[in-house]
């Protein structure tokens, strides 16, 4: 009888001990996930912040000049393209309407951890008087 209440026993605690190891388990994915997440949203932060900043300096250009050009390279210091190790691409390509407006598209590329990503920004601008 007592050899038969222990095994009932061990099997219980063989399946408390599968319990915690599935949670376990799976609190270490979320928390994977959660580091990626993370890392992911830090990049796309920073190519948000490079489109404004190119924006900016259009919209700068724009009303000192009065026009900008068709094609565009990053406009500020060169040191802003690089963090982190990793590598930003800013294109810019502006068109002019009939009625003074520029629309200005804003490309943003990068690669990290062998994967590419991209963003694209469309503004339209006008020269402030």
């Amino acid at each position: 009888m007592q050899a038969n209440k222990q095994a009932g026993f061990f099997l219980w605690e063989t399946i408390l001990l599968s319990i915690v190891l599935l949670a376990m388990t799976a609190a270490a994915g979320m928390y994977m996930r959660a580091a990626q997440l993370q890392a992911v949203s830090a990049v796309e932060g920073r190519a948000d912040y490079l489109a404004r900043a190119q924006i900016s300096y259009a919209q700068a250009v724009l009303d000192k000049e009065g026009c900008l050009p068709q094609q565009m390279d990053y406009l500020g210091d060169q040191q802003d393209l690089q963090q982190n190790g990793i590598v930003y691409n800013i294109s810019g390509e502006a068109a002019a309407d009939d009625d003074g407006l520029w629309t200005l598209q804003v490309n943003v590329s990068w690669e990290t951890n062998g994967k590419a990503g991209e963003q694209e920004y469309k503004r339209s601008l006008s020269a402030h008087k």
